[in-house]
């Protein structure tokens, strides 16, 4: 990747730029062909005067090997929802990429897959396919496009004369050549400017039953997620917190914590609201039985203490009180013309749900002074990266940040503050 950075840059001043997208192209090292696209932001997603969209460095969306597979990059976090094959689905069919052949990875934390319309980097709020659908339909019609450019300039016939199909572009006089063949002819031909997208009547993958890429991974447990990873020399972490959210730890009996086989130390950190403790073990069952054998006592002071019978009858006092009409739509007076025999009157109650995934929130950090790399399971990498570099006083782009898959989230993972990775920090 240093390699096609340093090649891309001899090219780009040759590669067309214009207000809405960019895209640019590196022939790989290995071989191959290496697209990425960047989408500025719509003027209704921008607040203030917001700078016009810089060159961001290039990380690839799509690579071409040479042995004929397809690699997708996806901009956002897979834990169970399906952007892992939804998002290389709408870019393949635009590519006609051959789909046995196309592999995705999850893309790490950089500016060039920030979503185009939130302007920074999330899975949330039903957006993936909203936000990228044009996003990756236009990369996968760019890169087509350059294929066939690179083949129409082999025969030396027109473009219009090729068609594409599995990966394959065919030509006059029964020519064919396939994707990873033409990769890097393709990786030299200018960008085009705008390309045809696909009628839906054209559509071979997009609204079709298709293979789930990381189907099989899950279902003979290959798939490694964030908490499988194992670094050499690795120490685990766990975090004894307080019962209610801005607890303080007042005092620490740790003797008998410390007197398990390795534990390598016990202290006191800062949370996002409060502090906890932290015990560091060689593995994780040493670290969490430690825990189970801290003495804790915590300073609750001044802390609000909720209590859910207390807030069921606030709530139903409040659901009785005049409130502000934010919306009326149709008379609200006719239900009073319905007689007391003929109405069904229900009123339902839903329980606290415990916002716990499958997979225990990690994270997994290694830092050697004057730079750090980041392994998480996240669904806000612009905001973790960011929160990596201020805790050990780095700047976003001294921090390499890995998306990891994720085992579920359910709103658990849905935060802002950072609070996990600020803790392993």
């Amino acid at each position: 990747m240093l390699v096609a950075r340093r090649v891309a840059r001899k090219v780009e001043n040759d590669l067309h730029l214009n207000r809405r997208s960019f895209l640019r192209v590196s022939a790989a090292a290995a071989g191959g062909l290496l697209v990425s696209l960047y989408i500025d932001l719509p003027s209704s997603a921008k607040q203030g005067n917001q700078a016009p969209p810089k060159a961001y460095p290039l990380e690839a969306f799509v690579h071409i090997r040479p042995d004929g597979k397809i690699v997708i990059q996806v901009n956002r976090l897979e834990f169970g929802q399906g952007v892992h094959t939804s998002l290389p689905m709408i870019l393949a069919d635009e590519m006609d990429a051959d789909w046995s052949q196309v592999v995705a990875e999850l893309a790490p934390a950089a500016d060039v897959y920030k979503d185009p319309l939130f302007g920074f980097q999330v899975v949330g709020g039903s957006g993936s396919i909203a936000h990228s659908f044009t996003q990756y339909r236009e990369l996968g019609a760019k890169t087509r496009a350059m294929l066939v450019a690179a083949a129409a300039d082999r025969w030396h016939v027109t473009p219009d004369q090729c068609r594409t199909e599995n990966s394959v572009v065919y030509g006059p006089g029964n020519r064919s050549g396939r994707y990873a063949e033409l990769a890097n002819d393709a990786a030299h031909k200018p960008v085009p400017d705008k390309v045809r997208l696909k009628n839906p009547s054209e559509f071979r993958l997009i609204g079709k039953r298709v293979r789930r890429l990381d189907s099989r991974a899950k279902c003979d447990g290959s798939q490694k997620f964030g908490l499988d990873l194992d670094l050499p020399g690795m120490k685990i972490a766990v975090v004894a917190h307080p019962p209610v959210f801005g607890g303080r730890v007042k005092s620490i009996d740790d003797k008998e914590a410390r007197s398990g086989a390795g534990v390598r130390d016990v202290f006191e950190i800062p949370l996002v609201k409060g502090s906890g403790v932290a015990i560091v073990a060689d593995r994780f069952w040493t670290a969490k039985q430690a825990r189970d054998r801290l003495k804790i006592d915590w300073d609750l002071s001044g802390i609000e203490r909720p209590d859910s019978s207390q807030l069921w009858t606030r709530y139903k006092e409040l659901a009785r009180t005049t409130g502000n009409v934010a919306v009326a739509r149709g008379d609200d007076k006719a239900m009073d013309s319905v007689g007391a025999a003929n109405r069904i009157v229900a009123e339902y109650e839903f329980p606290y749900l415990a916002h716990t995934p499958m997979e225990p929130l990690n994270t997994t950090i290694r830092f050697d002074g004057d730079a750090a790399e980041a392994w998480v399971p996240s669904q806000f990498q612009t905001f973790d990266q960011i929160a990596v570099a201020e805790v050990l006083g780095l700047k976003p782009e001294q921090v390499t940040f890995h998306t990891e898959f994720a085992g579920g989230g359910f709103g658990r993972r849905a935060v802002i503050d950072s609070h996990l990775p600020r803790e392993a920090l």
